[in-house]
This record gives structure tokens, sequence and C-alpha cells, in this order.
């Protein structure tokens, strides 16, 4: 058996078991989608903490962008135009629309691209509360997607692999990114 028809069978064996209780999927559809948005709250609160939180804040933001609007567009848009890379799952059973998601692209998963990457954003900038919380939020809320018929399985992965990946590259210009963010965000006041 080959790894994507594993992942197929992985995902519609967790896609039915979502399905098959409507209360269990709406669950699933609350947290597949929600728990992101929790993200630009916990940035705000850092940006004005103090000023090694703004740095950090912003770095950490900068990895959000890069794995999502960045990395995972562009591997996602080649793989979905060159090669017609499969749609969301829930096309396969013939869904139009889910929560507002239409049946175009899956892979990556955008949504576990971000969560990942800053989840390791959070611990490698010392804030270990905010990266558990990530983790922990980020394959309850990848776990949803799949059992919502939002992702694959390997969307989950390849999301993952990219926001490390955005985590990573944000690190290496850790010292440019300061050399250019500091006297910019030195201006700005602080909460008293």
């Amino acid at each position: 058996m080959d790894l994507l028809t594993l992942d197929h069978r992985l995902t519609f064996s967790l896609f039915h078991w979502g399905s098959s209780n409507p209360a269990l999927q709406r669950f699933f559809l609350i947290v597949a989608s929600v728990f992101i948005y929790l993200l630009p709250i916990i940035l705000i609160w850092l940006f004005f903490r103090s000023h090694g939180d703004r740095l950090r804040s912003v770095k950490i933001f900068l990895v959000a962008v890069l794995s999502w609007q960045v990395l995972a567009q562009l591997l996602g848009s080649w793989l979905y135009t060159a090669y017609d890379f499969r749609e969301r799952p829930f096309a396969a059973i013939g869904l139009q629309e889910l929560f507002f998601e239409q049946p175009e692209k899956a892979f990556p998963s955008d949504h576990a691209a971000v969560m990942f990457g800053v989840m390791a954003a959070f611990f490698g900038y010392k804030y270990p509360r905010l990266g558990w919380l990530f983790l922990i939020g980020g394959l309850i809320s990848s776990f949803g997607r799949v059992a919502v018929g939002f992702h694959y399985v390997g969307d989950i992965l390849g999301g993952v692999a990219i926001g490390v990946i955005a985590y990573g590259l944000i690190r290496l210009l850790d010292t440019t990114l300061d050399k250019a963010l500091e006297p910019i965000l030195r201006r700005l006041p602080l909460k008293q």
C-alpha cells in the first residue's frame, strides 16, 4: 500500500467516525476553525507587554505569515495547478462547501502550518506555556479538521513541516530582524 492510499484510508476512517454523531461533528467544526483566532489576541497582548516581547511578537507574526501566506500557498498552488493535486476530502463525497470552505486545494494545511510554526516559535522564543497551548490546540484543531473532512492526515503533516521550516527561516534571520525592527519598535510607546 502506498502513502497516498494509507493517507486516504486513515482520513476517511476519521472522517466517518467524526461525522457519525451530529453533536460530535459540531464540536469538531468548532475546534477545527476557532482556535486559530486566539493567535492574534496573544500576539497583540505580547506586543504591548515589554520591548523584548514586542520584538518577539513581531517575529512570531512573521513566522505565521511566512508559513501561511508564502510557503503553504506557494506549495499548495503549485501542486494543485501543476498536478491537480487532491481537493479537500469533503469534495470526494459530493459536498460543494463545508463551513465556508470550497473544495479547492487541500495540501498543505495552512492552519497546521500556522499553528505549529508559532508553536515552535513560542518554544524557541522562551514562551513555553504558549508553546504548549499551541501544541495542544494545534493537535486538537488538526484532528478536528481531519474528522470533519477539511483535510487529509497528510495535509496536516505537510503543514506541520512547513510551519517548522518557516520558524527555522525566521530564526536564521534573527539578528538581521533585530537590527531592522529594533529602531522602529523602540519609538512605539508601551502600556503603562
